[in-house]
């Protein structure tokens, strides 16, 4: 293939719709602040990224991707730019070019021809390491081990890594971000791997260090360790500065556009969702594929995590637009970026987080594909999530329970060893929610206000053991007012510093009191269903069930509803002729279930939700489900009836609601990649309307079909011959 040049990009242009855009393209360059309006972020729906790769330079065909952009209505594109290594002309010292750039600009002409197509356009950059050429004149940009030894790439032995928090992002990062937003038509910028490098200890992180916090930066930075918590705190604080920094040189180049990371808030100790959330105009998920990979960043295999990581991102960003971004290829350990995921994996992948409100992007590394098999898939994706747009521009989520989402004190509290067991607290009961079909949304620790709790009738707290005290008088307040908790083992117990409490901080709600003792390991104990009670309903043919794997001893204080679950003691598992108990029965209570104020609150001295994630116990699944219905005490707004484990969201639209349903009856739900799907129903969807709304039709999305309903009191009773991945219920309002 012959060398792109900016002469006969722009001739290529001339094919079909692009006729005449070349000159209109180069209006952009230079003077273009005006075409960034305000609120813009708010409109792109499908995004679609183009990684370079440095042999792409003169061997890819541009037109290829514009007609392909085209082709799957496309509304915005992350192109690569600079950072590291740069895809146009750059003229800062220190700004490290692509090999072969010469005086090509595939960035610029990519911009542009995309910006006069009627994209929105973001500048990729990505500064997380530098060519040893620019080592060579500025070592002092380099990151450094702890005995000051510069880092050299994990994989790219001819890179150095950067300091994230110095002069490298302080100093040069500011002048090129400055360049590509003046001479270059883009609405934002998106920054890969800004936050991920971890501890540097460099000179100027050694002197910002110490005259920040009179310290030495720690050798040992596992964040059980309170000088390692001081540590990540001022990592925090310089990525926060950084982002700010950037969005000032943005803003300043070109009115409404912004700085958006693409790790959103990963780190050691992941970053705090409020600041984040009141920062950012928009946010990017970027968990793109399911992984085996054990490591602290890794997806997890179960298929739900897209829509999972969608509820996160959703849990501190609310109303704010949101994207995940989604890998065509597979994301291992060992990779493999220019592999290929079969086309039943991407639309599964892709489906779970449309339903959980995430707008699609597609990300493509080598803009010289080898293999094109994705193409169609994507397209097809794409060209009906645009024909039903106006049923995916989400105005709120229905849901009525809500789960705090705490990322930040399993890393303060378990460390580096035990921040995995940690997580499983709210990964379990996530589970648990969602097999037994509860519509629920996720709210951020940070954001427990009252402003953010009125849409919640039932607030779920999974094992959120650090609380301060203003956040346990703010769930006090939702209670006392009207709402309800249900709340697991040590929620509570710990400050926000991870400091024990001589008692539960919320002890008042729960009607018990910390007896001074965690039991870490409970061993044959079983929990004895203390039937009748309507706490249990549907669960009488439930005589007992395994208990869970750790208990907090606490003792009664205050009134509680009489005990819906009380604990068999452990007793000897082994020889078989000892096992047996001399007390089957106890009156010790193991679910404190009251009224408080207007509210209601259950509370489960165990980690029944953590042990849930690790056995999968269909018992203990019933008792969550059960608690939860008995402190919401009403009909869900969408429920569901049919066959095998679904996935349920349910959306209001500007004169429309949506209920989505993803299929996940598949042997690889839970590992694996999908090789089929398997077409499963039929389903019964019963949907609440909101109060003074009317049906005036409905319609299947994925189908494309109109299904029997028929309306009742304040519902639409829908029925969905089947799903093959993904069903929109779309109910269009008079």
């Amino acid at each position: 293939m012959p060398a792109v040049t900016r002469r006969t990009m722009l001739g290529g242009m001339g094919l079909g719709a692009l006729a005449g855009a070349g000159d209109m393209a180069w209006a952009f360059a230079g003077k273009a602040g005006s075409r960034t309006e305000a609120g813009w972020e708010k409109q792109p729906m499908r995004w679609f990224q183009l990684a370079f790769t440095e042999d792409d330079i003169g061997h890819y065909d541009p037109q290829f991707w514009l007609d392909y952009f085209r082709e799957i209505h496309a509304d915005g594109v992350c192109l690569s730019a600079g950072g590291g290594i740069a895809f146009y002309p750059t003229k800062v010292a220190g700004h490290g070019k692509a090999r072969g750039l010469g005086d090509s600009d595939p960035f610029g002409e990519m911009a542009r021809a995309c910006k006069a197509m009627g994209l929105r356009v973001l500048a990729r950059v990505d500064s997380h390491a530098m060519p040893a050429e620019v080592f060579a004149a500025h070592p002092e940009w380099a990151a450094c081990a702890s005995d000051g030894t510069p880092r050299r790439h994990w994989t790219a032995k001819d890179l150095y890594l950067t300091c994230p928090y110095t002069g490298y992002n302080f100093d040069l990062m500011v002048k090129v971000i400055r360049e590509i937003v003046t001479d270059y038509p883009v609405d934002a910028l998106f920054g890969n791997r800004v936050n991920t490098l971890g501890v540097c200890y460099c000179n100027g992180c050694r002197t910002l260090y110490r005259a920040a916090t009179g310290a030495d930066i720690p050798i040992d930075t596992d964040p059980v360790r309170p000088e390692a918590q001081r540590y990540w705190a001022w990592s925090e604080s310089r990525i926060m500065a950084m982002i700010d920094l950037w969005d000032r040189t943005l803003a300043r180049a070109r009115p409404n556009s912004f700085f958006v990371p693409g790790t959103e808030r990963r780190g050691i100790v992941d970053y705090d969702g409020k600041a984040l959330g009141e920062r950012l105009p928009m946010v990017f998920c970027d968990r793109q594929a399911r992984s085996i990979d054990r490591g602290l960043f890794s997806t997890g295999e179960q298929v739900w995590g897209s829509g999972r990581f969608a509820k996160e991102l959703r849990a501190y960003a609310f109303d704010k637009p949101i994207s995940s971004i989604i890998s065509v290829g597979v994301e291992e350990e060992y990779r493999w970026k220019d592999s290929v995921q079969a086309a039943p994996e991407i639309r599964i992948w892709a489906a779970s987080a449309i339903a959980q409100g995430s707008h699609p992007w597609i990300t493509k590394f080598n803009a010289k594909p080898f293999d094109k098999s994705w193409m169609p898939v994507v397209a097809s994706l794409y060209q009906w999530h645009h024909k039903n747009e106006r049923y995916l521009r989400n105005t709120a989520n229905l849901a009525r329970i809500g789960m705090v989402l705490d990322l930040r004190s399993p890393a303060l509290q378990g460390g580096l060893k035990h921040r995995r067991e940690l997580e499983e607290y709210r990964l379990g009961f996530y589970e648990a929610l969602l097999e037994a079909r509860v519509p629920f949304d996720e709210i951020d620790r940070s954001c427990l206000d009252a402003d953010h709790l009125r849409r919640f009738r039932v607030l779920v707290l999974p094992n959120v053991a650090m609380l301060s005290d203003r956040e346990c008088q703010q769930i006090r307040e939702y209670v006392l007012g009207g709402g309800r908790i249900v709340a697991t083992h040590t929620t509570s117990l710990y400050d926000e510093t991870g400091r024990m409490r001589a008692d539960f901080g919320l002890a008042d709600l729960f009607g018990c009191r910390f007896a001074g003792t965690i039991q870490e390991r409970v061993q044959n104990s079983y929990l004895t269903l203390r039937h009748p009670s309507p706490i249990l309903a549907g669960l009488e043919a439930m005589p007992r069930v395994i208990g869970a794997a750790k208990r907090v001893e606490v003792v009664p204080a205050g009134t509680s509803y009489p005990a819906p679950l009380t604990l068999v003691p452990s007793y000897p598992d082994l020889p078989m002729e000892r096992v047996f108990s001399d007390t089957p029965t106890t009156d010790i209570p193991m679910a404190y279930c009251r009224d408080v104020g207007k509210g209601r609150v259950v509370y489960l001295p165990m980690d029944i939700d953590r042990t849930f994630a690790e056995l999968r116990h269909g018992g203990h699944l019933a008792i969550l489900k059960a608690m939860v219905a008995w402190a919401a005490d009403e009909t869900a707004p969408m429920t569901v009836e049919g066959p095998g484990l679904v996935d349920m969201a349910y959306w209001r639209q500007a004169q429309s609601l949506a209920a989505h349903i993803v299929n996940y009856n598949n042997p690889m739900a839970m590992a694996g990649a999908y090789r089929e799907a398997i077409r499963s129903g039929p389903y019964t969807v019963s949907l609440e309307l909101p109060l003074g709304a009317e049906p005036k039709g409905v319609r299947l999305l994925e189908s494309d079909a109109m299904p029997e309903w028929r309306r009742e009191v304040g519902r639409v009773i829908v029925t969905v011959p089947s799903i093959l991945y993904h069903e929109v219920v779309a109910v269009d309002l008079a």
